[in-house]
């Protein structure tokens, strides 16, 4: 039986940089500091990705919706390149995009409805 060896760190970057079209610089520094946390990243990310059940377009722009919310600038870039590189269209990454901010808006009000409730009771009196 044959056992995978291991891609050599350089082999690995060379495989995330085709996915986006250049080489990821923080996973290029990583490398330099601690190519263990690279290897990780990469198992994670196929873990993640590893589901049968969602379209992996659709993961790809849960993934950009997910990194616009937290305001991640450096994923929500990488993410667009992907999805482009993808054939994921212009109009359905800026849907997604839109739709993000309408979820990530109503958290405020919903995360405010005690503040709104103080503020009728304080109506009332």
């Amino acid at each position: 039986m044959e056992t995978k060896s291991k891609p050599s760190i350089d082999e690995m970057l060379k495989m995330m940089a085709e996915e986006l079209g250049e080489t990821p610089v923080t996973m290029e520094s990583l490398a330099k500091l601690n190519e263990h946390i690279v290897y990780e990243h990469a198992a994670n990310k196929q873990f993640a990705m590893s589901g049968e059940h969602i379209p992996p377009k659709y993961k790809l722009l849960i993934s950009l919706a997910i990194s616009a919310a937290l305001g991640a600038e450096s994923c929500i870039e990488t993410y667009t390149k992907v999805a482009l590189r993808k054939g994921i269209t212009p109009e359905e990454i800026m849907e997604t995009i839109i739709l993000t901010r309408f979820v990530k808006g109503t958290t405020v009000i919903s995360n405010s409805t005690s503040a709104m409730q103080l503020i009728i009771d304080k109506m009332k009196k």
